[in-house]
């Protein structure tokens, strides 16, 4: 299409807009109203795919070593473990931490009692450990294999049936929000096309003659 033919489609295209006011505020509120729907539910699924993936950035792998190992081999375990791509966070948790964290969760009420309990004796001495969260919890199995052949790991603590609902529920919302997408998108096409159909039934006479003179169909089509 030549300039001239592009400017003479903009200039009819507005003069259509003032002849055809009620035509227009259709046209206009059909794609509002489209645009609208899609944004709606893309907004929908964009904040569910988020907090799905906020759970799964905070599903814990939790490291424990062999008893009696020293604290260079612990910092060896983590070197090593450290390097793995799949890593998000990874944090150390000392046996008093973890004393300190577990008698504040599970004894609140309760602080004095068990400090008299067990004095400065740590229940927990052998339960030092690395927290760790991964980028993507479909790499989870073979990670927590890995782990297994590092040598001073006693136990991995991790949920695998979290993980794999987790990850199928991420693919199960990206395939629905693909398909519903789709459709949206189709279903505006639709209607975009038929408000178009009919604003050339509705200027048919002008048309008629203007295919009469050699017009062609994007010549028509375009304003």
């Amino acid at each position: 299409m030549k300039i001239s033919s592009i400017w003479y489609s903009f200039k009819q295209g507005a003069k259509n807009i003032r002849r055809n006011p009620e035509f227009s505020l259709a046209s206009i509120g059909t794609i509002v109203a489209c645009l609208f729907l899609l944004g709606i539910f893309y907004i929908i699924v964009f904040n569910f795919s988020n907090a799905v993936t906020k759970i799964q950035s905070d599903v814990m792998i939790t490291v424990f070593f062999d008893e009696g190992i020293t604290g260079d081999q612990i910092e060896a375990i983590g070197e090593a473990i450290r390097v793995r791509d799949e890593i998000n966070t990874m944090d150390f948790v000392s046996a008093d931490e973890a004393w300190a964290n577990f008698s504040k969760e599970k004894f609140a009420d309760a602080q004095e009692d068990i400090s008299s309990a067990f004095g400065t004796d740590n229940p927990l001495a052998n339960c030092a450990s690395y927290e760790i969260t991964l980028n993507n919890l479909k790499d989870q199995d073979k990670f927590v294999d890995f782990l297994y052949t590092v040598e001073g790991v006693r136990k991995v603590n991790s949920s695998s049936t979290i993980a794999n609902n987790l990850t199928s529920l991420n693919a199960l919302v990206g395939y629905a929000s693909g398909a519903i997408i789709f459709i949206l998108l189709l279903v505006s096409i639709f209607l975009i096309n038929n408000t178009i159909t009919i604003g050339i039934t509705v200027r048919k006479d002008e048309i008629a003659i203007m295919k009469l003179i050699g017009a062609t169909n994007m010549f028509v089509r375009a304003p």
